[in-house]
C-alpha cells in the first residue's frame, strides 16, 4: 500500500505574486528619473571620449581622430601654399610637392592629397622619416615648411618618398631624407645632405633581419580599424633569412594564422619580453625549442594578412603584452647609424643633386 505524501514534504513558503508587480513598477519609475537627471547634467558627449582617449594613450597616431573642422579661411590658405610637380626620373613617373603646415601634419596633407589617394599612407610616409630628427607631435608648428619628392606605387605602401625636406620653425634648421641605395642596392636607406643616415639600425648581431629595403611601419603608427600598429615591419623580400636577437623559448608557431600568417614567439625570460615575428614563408622552429642569440628561425614571407612582403617583428612586455617596444630604442637592442662611404660619396652627391633639381624645376 502506498504512503500518503507528507503535507510536510516541501515546507519552502510561496508567497502571493503581488511583490514582482510592486517591484516592477518601482523599478521603471527609478529608471525613469535616473535617466532624466543623466542627460539634463551630464550631457554625455562622445567625441570627447575619444579625444580624451587619444591624450591618454600617447602612442598611438594623431590620424586616428580626425581634426575639428576648420575656418574656411585657412582651408584656402592651406591650399593656397601648395605647389605641385610631376614628370619622369629615369624614366620613372615622379612628383613633387611643397606646402605649408596648417593645424597638423596630418591635416595639412589631407587638405592636399584626397583620403581615396591615400593621404593618410602618404602623411604616415613623412611622419615615419620625420621621428628620426624629431617628436612630430610636439614639435610641429603652424607656418614649418616642407617639401616632398615622391612616387607612387602599386599596392598597399602606395607612396615612394626619395627626398623630404621639413623647415622647422621650432629648431631653427632644415631636416633633410634622402632615399640612396646605390651602395648596397635592396639594402638602402635615407641620408642627410651630409651622407649620414637619418636612421637607427639594430646591431646585426641581434637584429631580426641583416637587409632589408626600408622600415614601412614603427609601433603606434595608426592602421583602420586596428587602432595603433604593435610592432615594426621591414620591407624585405620573401626568403629573407629571420633570426632571433635574443636567447630564449619558443612559446608557440603558427597561431592566428588567418591574420598572422605562420609566425613564431619566443619567450625571453631573463630580459623580461617576448619577441614575435609574423608573416613568415617558413617557420623552422618548434614550440618549447630553446633559441640562442643570432639563432636562424625562419624566412620572412607575406602570408596572412598582409598586402607586400614584409617582416612584423614586435616586442612586447612579458606579463603585458599591451607595453610594446620600440626595437630602436630598447634598452637590450643596440643600435648604430650608417654613413655614406667616400668611394660611393660622389654618386650620393648626384642623387641629392637630382633630387633636388625636382623642386628647381617645379619653383621655375
Amino acid at each position: 500500500m502506498s504512503i500518503p505524501a507528507s503535507p510536510l514534504h516541501d515546507q519552502r513558503t510561496h508567497k502571493k505574486n503581488k511583490f514582482p508587480f510592486r517591484f516592477g513598477c518601482a523599478a521603471l519609475l527609478i529608471i525613469s528619473v535616473g535617466l532624466n537627471v543623466y542627460l539634463l547634467y551630464f550631457d554625455y558627449k562622445p567625441d570627447v571620449a575619444i579625444a580624451s582617449l587619444q591624450q591618454d594613450h600617447g602612442k598611438v597616431s594623431q590620424n586616428l581622430i580626425e581634426p575639428p573642422p576648420e575656418p574656411e579661411a585657412l582651408k584656402k590658405d592651406v591650399r593656397q601654399t601648395v605647389e605641385t610637380f610631376a614628370g619622369t626620373m629615369e624614366d620613372k613617373a615622379v612628383h613633387s610637392i611643397s606646402f605649408k603646415v596648417r593645424n597638423s601634419l596630418s591635416y595639412t596633407v589631407c587638405k592636399i592629397i584626397s583620403r581615396e589617394k591615400g593621404c593618410a599612407a602618404f602623411a604616415a610616409h613623412l611622419g615615419r622619416l620625420m621621428i628620426w630628427s624629431m617628436d612630430v607631435k610636439k614639435g610641429v608648428r603652424n607656418g614649418d615648411s616642407m617639401e616632398v619628392v615622391y612616387q607612387r606605387l602599386e599596392g598597399a605602401e602606395q607612396f615612394k618618398v626619395l627626398k623630404l625636406s621639413y623647415a622647422s620653425k621650432l629648431f631653427g634648421k632644415t631636416f633633410d631624407a634622402f632615399y640612396f641605395d646605390k651602395f648596397d642596392p635592396g639594402n638602402g636607406g635615407y641620408f642627410d645632405r651630409e651622407g649620414k643616415e637619418i636612421a637607427r639600425r639594430i646591431v646585426e648581431t641581434q637584429s631580426p633581419v641583416r637587409r632589408y629595403t626600408e622600415i614601412t611601419s614603427l609601433p603606434g603608427d595608426f592602421r583602420k580599424g586596428t587602432g595603433g600598429h604593435s610592432g615594426t615591419d621591414f620591407k624585405v623580400e620573401v626568403g629573407t633569412l629571420v633570426y632571433s636577437g635574443f636567447p630564449g623559448k619558443v612559446t608557440r608557431v603558427n597561431w592566428n594564422v588567418r591574420a598572422n600568417g605562420y609566425c613564431i614567439e619566443i619567450d625571453h625570460q631573463k630580459l623580461g619580453i617576448k619577441t614575435l615575428y609574423l608573416h613568415l614563408s617558413r617557420v623552422k622552429v618548434k614550440p618549447g625549442q630553446t633559441i640562442r642569440a643570432g639563432q636562424q628561425i625562419a624566412e620572412s614571407g607575406n602570408t596572412g594578412r598582409t598586402f607586400a612582403p614584409h617582416l612584423h617583428y614586435e616586442i612586447q612586455h612579458r606579463r603585458n603584452k599591451k607595453t610594446i617596444y620600440n626595437p630602436f630604442t630598447f634598452k637590450h637592442h643596440k643600435s648604430y647609424t650608417r654613413k655614406i662611404s667616400p668611394q660611393h660619396h660622389r654618386a650620393f652627391q648626384k642623387t641629392v643633386t637630382l633630387f633636388d633639381s625636382v623642386v628647381v624645376m617645379r619653383k621655375s
